[in-house]
């Protein structure tokens, strides 16, 4: 029975990131120091239909706010704004990534420790939903040489 309920679980877990030709990989939430109010989930998408698909939405109950963010180069300095949606093109990837498109958590209610997880949700243009569970890990900035 133990073997029957581990497959069980990885299941239920693999439904939980995959929906309609939509999948969810490398999913974590960066950790943040004591009294941080904000943070990012970065994960890769992968569209495996015929359609063009956007995220168009984030929720959680570990924040205020949940938003679509992307980094944007304006006036030669690096800037976080919210967007709208992001665009996962038909058979392909699109990776949200520290530098780039992520998830916002904005006004945090506890602070986040590496070996949690948070969960999520995330939602499509085309009506899909697909719940996140995703690790809290450190996440070291890039530095300039």
């Amino acid at each position: 029975m133990k073997p029957l309920s581990i497959l069980l679980c990885a299941l239920l877990f693999s439904i939980n990131s995959f929906a309609n030709g939509l999948e969810v990989t490398e999913q974590h939430v960066r950790a943040t120091p004591p009294h941080t109010k904000n943070t990012a989930a970065f994960l890769q998408l992968t569209n495996s239909t015929d359609k063009d698909i956007k995220l168009i939405a984030a929720s959680s109950d570990i924040a205020e706010r949940v938003e679509l963010h992307s980094h944007i180069n304006e006036d030669g300095m690096m800037k976080m704004r919210q967007v709208e949606a992001i665009l996962v093109a038909k058979k392909s990837n699109t990776l949200l990534q520290p530098g780039g498109y992520h998830v916002m958590f904005l006004g945090l209610k506890q602070d986040l420790k590496e070996g949690e997880s948070v969960k999520f949700t995330l939602y499509f243009d085309n009506g899909d939903e697909i719940k996140i569970d995703a690790p809290v890990k450190k996440i070291k900035m890039m530095q300039n040489k």
